[in-house]
């Protein structure tokens, strides 16, 4: 999508935690800043992950969501209801909940794929 450019990624952390069965969930947080100018109410990201030898382990195409931390836990919620307006920068996570043995645990490669503006 040509407006995908104006989207900046930023800041990311990784981190994981176990979920109410046990399992492990992975998260990566950032910053997703808009330098366009027009507003974003949606937006896709593929998110690669590489094994020790560079090839990739996983790949995933997931919604770029904002996180929000007004409540009582955070919450992560799609663009639409919390657009992302020219110039605004917001925190987002995105949420895994297996990742392959083959990944090497560094940063995995992120892009926008897709976007949606008004």
């Amino acid at each position: 999508h040509p407006y995908s450019s104006n989207l900046k990624i930023s800041d990311l952390k990784m981190s994981a935690a176990q979920n109410f069965v046990g399992a492990t969930v992975s998260y990566i947080d950032g910053n997703v800043t808009n330098t366009g100018d027009k507003t974003v109410i949606h937006a896709m990201v593929q998110v690669v992950f590489n094994d020790d030898m560079g090839q990739i382990a996983q790949r995933e195409n997931v919604p770029l969501r904002v996180l929000q931390t007004t409540g009582p836990y955070p919450d992560t919620v799609d663009f639409n209801l919390s657009p992302l307006a020219p110039g605004q920068t917001k925190p987002f996570r995105l949420t895994f909940e297996s990742l392959s043995t083959q990944w090497n645990h560094q940063y995995p490669d992120i892009q926008v794929t897709d976007v949606v503006v008004r």
